[in-house]
């Protein structure tokens, strides 16, 4: 898969949330989750996009204020993994590395 695919970056977005809970990754969300870097090659929009729909899965838990006129903001230093993040990572190990 390419290293835009949706699923090789949200892969990539539980696989550090999953290291972080469990305490292997001391990197900030705010700092490490950024579009339009080595690990996230995308755009604000696309990335953006994908941590909306792995929260709407219910794959992680995120803090997201929507404002009156459309913007939306994410509390990236709230995100966490869920028990179904986890069982998605678990179930797709191949497809997402």
């Amino acid at each position: 898969m390419a290293k835009d695919d949706y699923y090789v970056i949200a892969g990539k977005i539980l696989a550090y949330l999953y290291a972080k809970l469990k305490g292997k990754s001391v990197q900030k969300p705010e700092e490490y989750l950024r579009a339009m870097t080595n690990d996230f090659p995308i755009s604000e929009e696309y990335f953006n996009y994908v941590l909306d729909e792995i929260d709407a899965c219910g794959y992680i838990q995120m803090t997201t204020i929507k404002y009156w006129g459309g913007d939306v903001k994410r509390d990236l230093s709230s995100i966490k993994i869920t028990h179904e993040g986890i069982n998605f990572l678990s179930e797709n190990e191949k497809s997402v590395k």
